[in-house]
């Protein structure tokens, strides 16, 4: 076992260095006010990400919270027969100022304990034709998107399997030999 731990830290290092590059976050859309027919958005994976399901026949706008606000427009979708899938969005902080540009960093203990955390609770305005909407949303931590989260899990898995294996294994040797270590050993016998 001793020999493979040096094994096991040099395939994780790798890992945890790509897990970083990633976007463990998860976006939850808890509602839009007021309700809005025909207009679906819901959360995805990502910090800010959204699916937009325009079914209106009217343009979308966002507006971001800079001080002259921009919008940020989606052209509805031409009226068919079939549904169109919906459309992705992402709020890069390029385009404009958003509440869930910035989030803050995934700490050791949320990776260790691989539980979802929320990170950010946020809201948005919008507007679809003449009516105006507000979004409210927040982001989560999530754990089945951070390959390091994974690994530790696994390492944690790893390490107990080991631990109680070896008292199942070096248990009954241990009182089989235990008077043999314990019994008291004469330092000079038999020398005159």
């Amino acid at each position: 076992m001793a020999c493979l731990l040096p094994l096991l830290l040099l395939l994780v290092q790798p890992v945890a260095a790509r897990a970083d590059d990633g976007d463990p976050y998860r976006t939850v859309v808890d509602g839009i006010v007021p309700v809005t027919q025909g207009l679906s958005i819901t959360g995805s994976p990502g910090g800010c990400d959204l699916l937009l399901d325009n079914q209106t026949g009217q343009d979308v706008l966002f507006f971001d919270m800079s001080k002259s606000p921009k919008t940020f427009k989606f052209t509805a979708p031409p009226k068919s027969n079939n549904s169109l899938p919906a459309v992705a969005v992402h709020f890069s902080p390029t385009l404009g100022v958003w509440p869930c540009a910035s989030l803050p960093g995934i700490t050791e203990d949320l990776r260790w304990n691989n539980r979802s955390a929320t990170m950010l609770i946020w809201s948005m305005r919008g507007q679809v034709g003449a009516l105006a909407f507000q979004l409210k949303a927040h982001t989560d931590y999530d754990p089945t998107l951070d390959p390091s989260a994974q690994w530790m899990q696994y390492l944690r898995l790893g390490g107990g399997i080991t631990l109680v294996l070896g008292l199942l294994l070096g248990g009954p040797w241990l009182l089989g030999k235990r008077r043999e270590i314990l019994a008291p050993r004469a330092v000079n016998a038999g020398r005159p």
